[in-house]
């Protein structure tokens, strides 16, 4: 009787140890299905991006390589052309020459013909009978500049400026008068065409 006993208590044991082992053989692949399938759900799911926009590296507090929108970086080369191309001669003084009045000892003598002003402004604390070197630039005593604009013969809208050379100042019975010969005049930034000018401002 016992031994019929612990025959029937040894079959129940093996036959509840392969029923652990078959539960074993399903329960572990499909929990690895189910861990397997969670995480490319998590993979695959759409980022929230709402806090991302796109902006310049000087309004971000990154270290973005961004462009400044206030400091522009210039790549590459620009050609400036120059638009006078040719030599042209200035007669100053004469018929249909229109002359500003001035003082008795002027700073600043001016005169026209049609769109084109030649200036002539000197230097120093009075005006004197004399030479005074041209300058380009603004002029010291013993100085003066002259200044064309609109000169005949070259594009509209340049300013020419005196290079060199020497004018001379005397008084008349109106007034003052300069002469001068063959002065070149330039653009600040062309040493090429020049305007030759040539004659006597006067004002009165």
């Amino acid at each position: 009787m016992l031994k019929h006993s612990l025959l029937k208590t040894g079959k129940m044991a093996i036959f509840e140890y392969q029923i652990l082992v078959t539960m074993k053989k399903i329960f572990i692949p499909a929990l690895l299905t189910l861990g397997l399938s969670g995480l490319i759900i998590v993979s695959c799911k759409d980022k929230n991006n709402n806090n991302i926009t796109p902006t310049y590296k000087n309004q971000s507090t990154g270290t973005g390589a961004n462009p400044n929108i206030n400091a522009v970086t210039v790549t590459g080369t620009q050609t400036v052309t120059n638009p006078a191309t040719a030599n042209s001669a200035l007669a100053v003084g004469g018929g249909g020459w229109l002359e500003e009045n001035c003082l008795t000892t002027p700073m600043t003598m001016t005169g026209y013909l049609g769109a084109t002003q030649v200036q002539i402004k000197f230097g120093g604390a009075t005006m004197l009978v004399g030479t005074y070197a041209l300058t380009s630039g603004l002029p010291s005593g013993g100085q003066a500049r002259m200044t064309i604009y609109n000169a005949p013969g070259q594009p509209d809208g340049i300013t020419w400026y005196s290079k060199s050379g020497s004018l001379t100042t005397y008084t008349t019975t109106a007034g003052w008068a300069a002469t001068f010969n063959n002065i070149q005049c330039l653009q600040y930034n062309y040493l090429f065409p020049v305007v030759s000018v040539t004659g006597t401002l006067s004002c009165g």
